[in-house]
């Protein structure tokens, strides 16, 4: 062999050498990202069980209402106990972290809204955390978009199951119109109802699919965000992780019902917290 072939034997056998070292590591790394896919995303959010918090909470329970649950929202303080009302006094304590459901019955249901107070961060420009904050002000977290795309999940335990949503609206509503959805079982025509508003009007664009097999859970809590005479609530909305279904993070967007609340949040001063509702 001449010299010129075999110099250009020994560049072939490296060519050959660095593409064949180059699939390898490509395949490694390949490999790593199926396996994540797999099982790294089921870390995202970890079910955290409440049942012994809940057993601390019912020594607690008063004549008007009882212990049934306990609700945890991704990113916030919001890891309160979940009460069931016996009585319609509304004699609920303003001053404790907690939340309380008036459509439940004190049971399950597929379709659920619980309720929280929010005294301490009513406007337009709602910090996202402050030490006064003990009930459900964080819950306004969720008008802003960059904590919206990262915090998407919600926990509930109940009847010695944890559950698990995965939002996909966030909302603000007038009182009068989330009041006339019924209590107790809804109809399956009034879940779809609610459901398609929900998504209509949301702030956000979630890609997360929601059937009208799905268990709905609505954490809502009161606001001023857009003045102070106003009666609005807010509300963010998940949809049940099915078993064995992966837990993790969806693509989210804003849309054009954005643009009134992004130019409200803009034409506030900067610190727009009512210290006293």
């Amino acid at each position: 062999m001449s010299g010129r072939k075999k110099k250009l034997s020994e560049k072939l056998k490296k060519y050959n050498m660095v593409l064949i070292i180059s699939l390898v590591v490509l395949m490694v790394l390949l490999g790593v990202l199926m396996v994540y896919k797999m099982f790294g995303n089921n870390d995202y959010y970890k079910k955290v069980s409440r049942k012994d918090n809940i057993e601390k909470s019912k020594k607690q329970d008063s004549d008007a209402y009882e212990t049934i649950g306990w609700v945890r929202v991704q990113g916030t303080n919001i890891d309160y106990p979940l009460f069931g009302v016996i009585k319609d006094t509304y004699d609920y304590p303003v001053t404790d972290s907690y939340l309380w459901s008036l459509n439940m019955d004190r049971e399950f249901h597929n379709t659920m809204l619980v309720y929280g107070h929010n005294i301490m961060n009513l406007g337009p420009n709602p910090k996202k955390h402050d030490e006064s904050f003990t009930r459900m002000e964080e819950l306004m977290n969720f008008v802003y978009f960059d904590f919206a795309k990262e915090n998407q999940f919600i926990q509930l335990t109940i009847n010695g199951e944890d559950y698990l949503y995965q939002v996909f609206a966030v909302n603000f509503m007038a009182v009068g119109d989330l009041n006339e959805y019924p209590t107790g079982d809804w109809k399956e025509e009034i879940s779809e109802k609610y459901v398609k508003r929900l998504r209509d009007e949301s702030l956000f664009d979630y890609d997360v699919e929601v059937t009208k097999e799905d268990s709905i859970l609505s954490v809502v809590t009161c606001t001023r965000f857009f003045d102070d005479k106003s009666s609005s609530d807010f509300l963010i909305t998940g949809r049940m992780i099915k078993p064995g279904e992966k837990v993790e993070k969806t693509s989210v967007r804003r849309n054009k019902n954005y643009e009134k609340i992004d130019q409200i949040m803009k034409g506030a001063e900067d610190d727009e917290s009512i210290e006293d509702a």
